[in-house]
C-alpha cells in the first residue's frame, strides 16, 4: 500500500514510467555530440560544386580511355606489381596507388610505386588491409594534378594476385 504522505519522487510507479524517457533524452544528446564531433569521411573521386549541384569530373578518366591505358597489379603479401600498358610516349616516374577505406579517410592507404623500366611498376604497402576496398592509380605530378586514373573495386588482400585497373566508363 502506498502512504500517501510520501513524495512522488521517493516513490516506484513515476520512476518506472519516466526512466524510458530520460534514456532516450541522454541517447538523443549522445548521438547529437557525435554527430557534431566525428568526421563523416570523405568520397574519393573528382567532386565540385557548380551553385547548388555537384557535378562529376571525369576528364582523367576519358584521358585514360584515349590512351588505352590497363594496369595489371600482382599483390603478393605487401608486394605490389604493377604492369601498365596503353599508347604513352612516356613512363611517369612515379605512380600513387591509393587504397580506399569504404568510409574513412584517416584509413587510407597510399603507396608510391617506383618505375622499373618498359612499364613496369613495384612498391610495398605500408599496411595491412583486409575487406573490399576501391583502388585508384594515377601518375605522381609536380603540380599535384594528374593527368588520367584507372580504378578498380576488390577485395584486398586479392584472393588470386592478379587484378585490372580501367578507366572508369562513361
Amino acid at each position: 500500500m502506498i502512504n500517501e504522505n510520501t513524495p512522488w519522487y521517493k516513490q516506484f510507479w513515476p520512476w518506472f514510467i519516466l526512466s524510458p524517457l530520460i534514456i532516450v533524452i541522454f541517447a538523443g544528446f549522445w548521438m547529437l555530440y557525435t554527430a557534431i564531433v566525428t568526421n563523416d569521411g570523405v568520397i574519393i573521386d573528382n567532386f565540385y560544386k557548380d551553385g547548388l549541384g555537384i557535378e562529376v569530373r571525369t576528364e582523367q578518366d576519358s584521358v585514360a580511355r584515349d590512351l588505352g591505358l590497363k594496369g595489371d597489379l600482382r599483390w603478393a603479401g605487401q608486394d605490389l606489381q604493377l604492369s601498365l600498358s596503353g599508347v604513352m610516349t612516356g613512363y611517369p616516374d612515379q605512380l600513387s596507388f591509393l587504397v580506399v577505406y569504404p568510409t574513412k579517410s584517416s584509413r587510407d592507404i597510399k603507396v608510391i610505386l617506383e618505375h622499373q623500366g618498359a612499364g613496369l611498376y613495384s612498391g610495398q604497402m605500408t599496411e595491412k588491409t583486409s575487406g573490399t576496398r576501391q583502388l585508384q592509380l594515377e601518375p605522381v605530378t609536380e603540380s599535384g594534378d594528374s593527368m588520367w586514373r584507372l580504378h578498380a573495386k576488390a577485395v584486398v588482400p586479392p584472393l588470386s594476385s592478379q587484378l585490372v585497373l580501367l578507366p572508369k566508363t562513361e
